[in-house]
């Protein structure tokens, strides 16, 4: 396997996780008020909480699969210049 592949997708992972975290922990701010529920707060709604991981997975999943859609294309083109 290529080795700048793995790079790439490995970055590209976790600044996707890190960014999708920033953004879901801010709508949660801007959409409810008041911070995310945490995973140590075990007196937190657990509705609130249940509501919280769906949403915090739905966006880590898009916008990982959008940054590795991305990456891809960049790198498929960046290959391609690199064997001719």
């Amino acid at each position: 396997m290529d080795i700048g592949w793995k790079i790439i997708s490995t970055g590209g992972g976790l600044v996707a996780g890190l960014a999708a975290k920033k953004i879901v922990e801010y709508g949660w701010q801007f959409a409810t008020g008041h911070n995310a529920p945490d995973e140590d707060d075990f007196e937190s709604n657990l509705v609130e909480a249940v509501v919280f991981s769906v949403v915090a997975a739905a966006t880590n999943t898009i916008i990982r699969n959008l940054v590795m859609k991305k990456a891809s294309d960049v790198y498929g083109r960046a290959a391609k210049s690199v064997e001719r």
